[in-house]
């Protein structure tokens, strides 16, 4: 499950960063290696790496550093900790802890140099059934007990940030953003799906409307991809669909 060193919390509006979000701390500006390096346990920490670490907590969140500092890729630097946490470090995010089970997802997608790039924020505190997310400069990773740790990116995120991120009516992400039919991209929530294509868009479908469109054989059957999230229609409702509408009364 996810570090359970002391969380970083921040307001609502600061903590729904955006992809493109370039965090600019003390740690950055002094950049790793400038600060005099002190030992540690069995190695030394220095540096953006040192100044975030005590900031965060130190060795009574992190425990002692079980590495020494070490590059990373586009000039970054990195540690790691004794509690299942390590310290990145790039001169455009500054120094930020990743671990736990999100750090395993994000090595699985290859870490810093993989599709999310590195951590602009600390792990955080959801305020939902307990879990925890970090943004990273191309996504973000969310994770609760029920639905583990993924991956969420690009207009997919941007959607599910519309309807209120994991405390919307979408809750958590239960998969990774994958592949889908011609070209498409899709998330699975514990409340819906998103749907996303270059020309129809990012759009929400779940409920009825939802099964009735997976008998069908969603993306790859008859209606195609939604090209309009559910809407109220004649006493029920509809969405619409490349190869049409689908429409549920109570």
């Amino acid at each position: 499950m996810a570090r359970r060193s002391r969380p970083h919390r921040t307001s609502g509006s600061a903590r729904r960063a955006t992809s493109a979000l370039v965090v600019v701390t003390a740690g950055a500006l002094l950049g790793a290696g400038v600060a005099q390096a002190r030992p540690i346990g069995p190695f030394e920490v220095g540096g953006a790496i040192e100044v975030a670490y005590d900031q965060q907590g130190g060795p009574a969140a992190f425990g002692d550093p079980t590495s020494p500092e070490s590059d990373a890729a586009r000039g970054g630097k990195f540690q790691t900790f004794q509690r299942d946490v390590s310290f990145y470090w790039q001169p455009a995010t500054g120094a930020q802890p990743v671990g736990g089970a999100i750090r395993q997802k994000w090595r699985e997608l290859g870490s810093e140099s993989g599709s999310l790039g590195y951590p602009v924020t600390a792990e955080q505190v959801s305020t939902v059934g307990g879990g925890r997310f970090s943004h990273f400069e191309r996504g973000s990773i969310y994770w609760s007990l029920g639905t583990a740790a993924h991956q969420i990116g690009g207009p997919i995120r941007d959607k599910w940030a519309a309807a209120g991120w994991e405390g919307g009516p979408l809750g958590y992400p239960l998969t990774d953003e994958s592949a889908a039919r011609n070209n498409g991209r899709y998330s699975l929530f514990t409340g819906g799906a998103i749907y996303y294509t270059a020309n129809s868009g990012a759009h929400i479908v779940w409920g009825a409307l939802r099964d009735e469109w997976a008998r069908a054989g969603a993306e790859g059957g008859r209606y195609g991809y939604p090209t309009s999230d559910e809407y109220d229609y004649q006493g029920g409702k509809a969405q619409d669909f490349q190869g049409g509408r689908i429409t549920w009364r109570p």
